[in-house]
């Protein structure tokens, strides 16, 4: 297999080593582009910093020297000679003559020691004359003085005029000069505390020349421009030969931060801006982008030229590894087509997928050849396992052979038995039309086996076989005794029951056996597993029952009769509520303390179905009940006997707007207010209603199904139940309290209903 003909297959993993070489090639090159245009964006983000720091630096030099002008325009405006002929009503110059010449005097003694400032003077509005520190005169006369460049006299007397709150202007016609010009001045009005009314406007005159030879002695404006404009973006000065406005508009400024990048490319602007809050004036500078980045040029040369270098080289060098790390494959190929694993190379995949895919046949190979074997072991394994935990082989000694056979090495010499059952199989695999339901049924089997092995790890060795539809763990302890073996392996049943509960709605009633030794001890083990399993009827479906739990159980079970005729007759009187608390208590009493055997339990629950079931037949009532003797467990026998009590006393309750109905309630409550008194009897009860006592008798039976001396009997007989038990009364007094007129009648309706005399009853409890 040459490099042509390698190169020829397109898929070839050749083409993908290469260009796996240059992607590792590129990583470092990558990365190298992105560390330039970092580092060029930084030096030129601290460019512009330092070319922003270098304009604040003006501005702070500027508002130091123009805080002189300020407070000398404030000194002169608080002047009391200037605010008095500012003030006065008298338009006659001539007659302000000695006034004037006080102000000059005054000004003469003001010493200028900011060399920035060159002049200053006052403008009166109502006087049309204007004061300075060396002459007095009306403006026409002062205008030549004071006027240095081209601005005219009516611009001037104009400007003059204006009201001003403390601002920087410039002097100049701005028709016919350019926009730097060199007359800066700052004027401020008078009085101050009114400056829209101006009287008189204070001019201090300012050294331009010697604030744009300031500003180009630094740094920044050798290689770069500097704009200083007022408030309203006129220009003051600037050391630029060209204008402002046609690099950008000045509101730009306003929109922006303190940078700027006008154009792109190399030719760019950036422009720096900053504005003093002391002056109120702007600050610009501008510089071409190339002259900042000059010396990252010869940079990002040398970069581009490593860059292409690496390239050309690198991809030499990955072609050859390439190649060299492609004869193992190569050799490889080979090797599989002579053992001819996998004869025919498809030319269309690469040499991987041509290896995988044989090394696949082959495991395919060999997982069915195992498979094969595995299924006739574990159905072997599986029968052999059955036969041993049920005892039904003879004598168990010869078969020790058949373990290493069936490859069922022991880790220990103790057992567990857990014996779990699927409550309903169809919630794990639905079955639809045509499907295999041999094959199917045995799948959820299978699952819950897989998860149980992979929850008991490392710890423990697992057996596993099917009895009477029941999945049996053989547990092998590994352990040492002091483990609680029991506890842990309840506490993994738990969590298989909450995996397949929760993720597939699963029930899963699970028992587990004590420990035990032996070959003997696995079959001890079942015995106590499948005694357990049995109380399923109890604890209900979806529990965890341990043999360990069962060792205390009681023999029999307590329904006394009297429970028995309590509830008959809530069922009969409609009462729910007092009937399910009365089928709570029986249930409770009998499974709080105690629980009964299983075969105990199934008398119980027979017992408590029959009580219902006679009931309901004998008020003719239409519900279904013979669904009560078909209930598994305690917990379903409840749940259905509640729903009948629920159905039944609604039947019955819906009579309630029924005047007979209501009637008997009213008997019952008449009897239950009354049993005390020996006068009680139909006659009393029928004269109290309103009714014959033959009427009402009828009405009674057809309503509870009994007459009413034998429920007036029963009443009493219940009420002196608890005074001779509970309150320890003897015969007489408890008979005197329920309505009896001597022991001798209550000991006969004792006998009578409860058949014993009240004597035994008391000994009895």
């Amino acid at each position: 297999m040459n490099l042509k003909r390698v190169l020829s297959t397109r898929n070839s993993i050749i083409f993908t080593q290469i260009l796996s070489y240059i992607l590792i090639l590129l990583i470092p090159i990558i990365f190298t582009g992105i560390v330039y245009l970092v580092t060029v964006g930084t030096i030129e983000q601290e460019t512009n910093r330092a070319n922003l720091a270098m304009l604040k630096q003006v501005q702070l030099n500027m508002d130091n020297i123009l805080k002189d002008a300020e407070r000398l325009s404030f000194d002169i405006a608080f002047n009391p000679g200037i605010q008095l002929l500012a003030t006065s009503q008298d338009n006659n110059w001539n007659s302000r003559q000695y006034e004037v010449s006080q102000i000059v005097k005054e000004f003469k003694r003001m010493n200028i020691t900011n060399g920035y400032i060159d002049d200053f003077y006052v403008y009166f509005k109502n006087l049309d004359a204007v004061i300075s520190s060396t002459a007095a005169s009306r403006s026409n006369y002062m205008y030549p003085v004071l006027v240095k460049n081209d601005i005219r006299y009516e611009q001037w007397i104009d400007t003059l005029q204006h009201a001003y709150s403390g601002r920087y202007i410039s002097m100049s016609d701005q028709k016919n000069s350019m926009e730097d010009s060199e007359a800066l001045a700052y004027m401020r009005s008078i009085p101050i505390t009114n400056s829209e009314k101006p009287l008189a406007t204070v001019v201090v005159q300012l050294n331009q020349e010697r604030f744009t030879e300031m500003i180009q002695n630094i740094q920044l404006a050798q290689y770069g421009s500097i704009f200083i404009l007022d408030n309203d973006n006129n220009i003051l000065t600037s050391t630029a030969s060209f204008s402002l406005s046609d690099i950008l508009q000045a509101d730009e400024l306003e929109r922006n931060d303190n940078i700027l990048v006008k154009g792109q490319g190399k030719n760019s602007l950036i422009i720096s801006y900053s504005k003093s809050d002391v002056s109120k004036l702007k600050y610009v500078s501008i510089v071409r982008r190339d002259i900042v980045m000059e010396k990252s040029e010869f940079t990002e040369k040398l970069m581009i030229a490593s860059i292409i270098l690496c390239l050309i080289f690198g991809g030499a060098v990955s072609v050859l590894l390439a190649w060299r790390n492609y004869n193992p494959v190569r050799n490889l190929v080979r090797i599989v087509q002579n053992g001819k694993i996998k004869s025919s190379y498809d030319r269309s995949s690469n040499e991987y997928q041509f290896i995988y895919e044989a090394i696949q046949d082959a495991l395919q190979e060999k997982e069915k050849i195992n498979l094969k074997l595995k299924q006739q072991s574990s159905v072997v394994r599986a029968d052999f396992l059955q036969k041993l935990l049920k005892g039904t082989f003879g004598h168990i000694s010869v078969h020790h052979n058949a373990f290493y056979a069936l490859d069922m090495q022991f880790i220990s010499d103790d057992f567990i038995v857990v014996l779990l059952s699927i409550e309903d199989k169809g919630k794990l695999i639905p079955l639809g039309i045509g499907d295999d339901f041999e094959a199917k049924s045995k799948l959820p089997s299978f699952v819950i086996t897989n998860v149980f092995e992979e929850l008991l790890g490392p710890g423990y060795k697992n057996f596993v076989t099917e009895i009477d539809e029941k999945i049996v763990f053989l547990v092998n302890l590994q352990a040492p005794e002091a483990v609680d073996h029991v506890q842990e392996l309840t506490s993994i049943t738990e969590e298989l029951q909450g995996f397949f509960g929760r993720y597939y709605d699963l029930s899963l009633t699970a028992s587990i056996s004590d420990a035990h030794t032996g070959i003997r001890g696995m079959q001890e083990a079942y015995q106590e597993a499948a005694e357990a399993h049995e109380y399923k009827l109890i604890a209900g479906n979806g529990k965890i029952i341990s043999f360990q739990s069962l060792k205390y159980n009681v023999r029999d079970y307590f329904y006394p009769l009297e429970k028995e005729q309590k509830l008959v007759n809530c069922i009969k009187s409609g009462e729910f509520e007092k009937g399910k608390q009365l089928l709570d208590d029986i249930i409770r009493s009998n499974f709080k303390d105690g629980t009964p055997t299983a075969e105990m339990t199934r008398y119980f629950m027979f017992d408590l179905a029959s009580t219902v079931v006679k009931t309901v037949k004998e008020i003719a009532a239409d519900e279904p009940v013979e669904q009560l003797f078909e209930c598994e467990t305690v917990a379903e026998l409840q749940t259905e006997i509640t729903n009948t009590l629920l159905s039944v006393c609604k039947r019955i309750q819906s009579k309630i707007g029924n005047r007979f109905y209501e009637m008997s309630r009213n008997i019952i409550q008449f009897v239950n207010n009354h049993y005390g008194e020996v006068t009680l009897n139909v006659a009393m009860i029928a004269d109290h209603l309103g009714i014959t006592p033959s009427y009402m008798s009828k009405l009674f039976k057809e309503q509870t199904g009994e007459t009413l001396p034998d429920y007036i009997n029963k009443v009493r007989l219940e009420k002196a139940k608890v005074l001779l038990k509970d309150e320890k009364l003897n015969i007489s007094d408890a008979a005197v309290k329920v309505g009896y007129l001597n022991s001798n009648a209550l000991i006969r309706s004792f006998k009578k209903y409860e058949g014993v005399t009240p004597g035994k009853y008391k000994e009895s409890g």
